[in-house]
């Protein structure tokens, strides 16, 4: 008679797939949802930005954070895809190592379409 216990398919078949937050999730924006973008009035660009909540494994119910980002460089093409209204959730937000206090350079790469976003800004700020 065959052994029915070597057969069992796992619980997880089927299952909707959920990922853990890794621990580096909340300075790098791991997962979050971009809610509001409104660029202007001069070469700035504010997000309202869900973070992932810390410790769960689904996403919602997280910190509402607004990221300011100031005399932008390149406010022509950042302007030009916040504009589109087409984002979705972040794979990451993070500043690259070759920033300095008076340049920073911010990368994002969005879930499902992969597109990515650079913004060189004189100033970054997190508003309260």
């Amino acid at each position: 008679m065959p052994n029915r216990a070597a057969k069992r398919q796992p619980w997880t078949k089927g299952a909707k797939s959920v990922v853990d937050a890794p621990e580096s999730a909340e300075p790098e924006y791991y997962g979050a949802q971009i809610r509001d973008a409104k660029t202007g009035p001069r070469r700035e660009l504010t997000l309202r930005i869900e973070t992932w909540p810390k410790g769960k494994v689904s996403f919602g119910g997280g910190e509402m954070v607004t990221l300011r980002f100031g005399a932008i460089f390149n406010y022509e093409e950042v302007q030009g895809y916040f504009t589109k209204g087409q984002f979705e959730s972040l794979h990451y937000l993070r500043e690259q190592g070759e920033s300095s206090p008076r340049r920073h350079i911010i990368e994002m790469e969005f879930d499902r379409t992969g597109d990515r976003v650079r913004i060189i800004a004189g100033k970054v700020s997190k508003v309260a």
